[in-house]
């Protein structure tokens, strides 16, 4: 039966943090893996056809030769190294020839949220500080190769997280104390612990819509597309049956469910009937077949660049296409290519209040461009190359807002990215529409809770070309 070998997390300098214990296999056997990595890693990031403008990529699957254990005896094998990089760590996961990549790379993606429940951030510093959790929860949740224990408040009854108390008992050489709580594996819901009580129930729902676009330099729309997730924060007493209706169900489609959703009630009356875990989880993920035309595009960028010996020209103008609601959080940033050296740039726009945004909000903007707070900041890192122009707020009745400005490089012929990269965020408004109508509550339960609702979108990969 095909299995997931087992995990391995390496350092920002390719050195192993954490490895799993490899059974099945000799004791080289993740050596070879995290070797066979490291080049493979050395090789790209120094591989003459990596463009300058843009960071190095490694193929996420890559095959390993290495010793295995068969039926024979000891002899070479192989088997695919599927990877992903967190924050400068690397996390390794050797598999099979015969097991779906994608298998791995989920167990990835799961392992990497419950790192982050537990530890706030996953870095190198919380990993070292963790050790005991983190090889805890990799025995807890890879059983003998096969995902076994994956929900967090399941976890949680197994492997404390760290608190302070718990790292003074550990500091004292005393031993955990578990909750006298009942075991997670007899709770006739996998993902709900029973008895569970609260003073105020409540129950959050928090929908975000990211949107990816590609946009040519005409300002044609060559490519988008839309995805959409639900995150919740439970805290109900009892075991409540939760039955949640949209207004515009149908605009969701290739659904990824929570395993507490009946899918046959979905299928049937596209609601969501569950049980929800205790806590914070991810009820649901999305695509959404709603085509975006180029008139609903909620910004349109028009960018021009020039190239010139050891240097170029550029000028930006920036339009809110979005009448309802502001534009915030707006990040404009582009890699102008090695040897840039300096940058001279002019920000203009509406002048306003300093401290006060387009949507008539407090909030203060440091180092604002000369020409008004409208206008925004730009700022260059000489170390990575990139240039970064800055708007807290833009909304479609004020003059749209440009940066014009020249570079300068070391090298004669420069080689910026070919396109400029956007990040945006919209408060109280989906891409899509979607929106949550109506939430009832069955069950063991007496009570009505408080239900809270929040929706916002934001850019994903857009990017607009030159």
């Amino acid at each position: 039966m095909t299995r997931i070998d087992g995990i391995i997390i390496l350092d920002t300098n390719g050195k192993p943090l954490i490895s799993s214990h490899f059974p099945q296999h000799p004791p080289s056997y993740a050596t070879s893996h995290i070797d066979t990595f490291n080049h493979a890693l050395k090789v790209a990031q120094a591989s003459p056809s990596t463009s300058s403008s843009t960071k190095a990529e490694l193929e996420p699957i890559l095959w390993v030769n290495a010793l295995s254990r068969g039926a024979a005896g000891v002899g070479m094998g192989g088997a695919g190294l599927c990877h992903v990089e967190r924050e400068g760590l690397r996390f390794l996961v050797p598999v099979g020839r015969e097991l779906n990549p994608l298998f791995a790379f989920a167990f990835l993606d799961s392992f990497l949220e419950t790192l982050t429940e537990y530890l706030g951030e996953v870095t190198e510093a919380s990993i070292k500080e963790n050790f005991d959790i983190v090889y805890m929860l990799i025995e807890e949740m890879l059983d003998e190769g096969h995902p076994m224990t994956m929900e967090t408040n399941m976890l949680k009854e197994i492997v404390l997280p760290p608190t302070l108390m718990r790292k003074l008992l550990s500091a004292a050489g005393v031993s955990s104390i578990q909750s006298p709580a009942s075991a997670p594996f007899t709770a006739p819901i996998p993902w709900r612990k029973p008895n569970v009580r609260h003073s105020n129930n409540e129950i959050y729902f928090d929908v975000e819509e990211s949107l990816d676009a590609i946009i040519d330099r005409k300002g044609n729309l060559l490519s988008s597309s839309i995805t959409g997730r639900i995150n919740c924060n439970s805290r109900l007493s009892g075991n409540p049956d939760l039955l949640l209706n949209f207004g515009n169900a149908k605009v969701m489609t290739d659904c990824g469910f929570h395993p507490c959703i009946r899918y046959n009630r979905w299928e049937r009356d596209h609601v969501l009937s569950f049980i929800p875990p205790d806590g914070k989880f991810r009820l649901l993920e999305y695509q959404t077949d709603t085509s975006i035309g180029r008139a609903q595009l909620p910004l349109q960028l028009k960018a021009s660049m020039s190239i010139e010996d050891y240097g170029g020209k550029f000028s930006l103008t920036l339009t809110s296409r979005t009448n309802a609601r502001p534009i915030e959080d707006i990040v404009i940033s582009i890699h102008l290519g090695q040897g840039t050296s300096s940058v001279s740039a002019t920000a203009t726009g509406d002048k306003r209040m300093p401290g006060v945004n387009s949507g008539g909000l407090a909030r203060r903007e440091e180092n604002a461009a000369e020409g008004g707070v409208g206008g925004g900041t730009w700022e260059f890192d000489p170390h990575t190359q990139v240039l970064r122009w800055r708007l807290a707020s833009l909304t479609a009745t004020e003059r749209a807002p440009s940066l014009t400005g020249s570079f300068t490089s070391t090298a004669q012929h420069p080689v910026p990215s070919p396109s400029f990269d956007l990040a945006f965020l919209i408060q109280h408004q989906t891409f899509s529409g979607l929106r949550i109508d109506q939430l009832k509550v069955a069950g063991d339960v007496m009570y009505k809770p408080f239900k809270g609702v929040k929706v916002a979108s934001k850019a994903g990969r857009y990017e607009v070309r030159w």
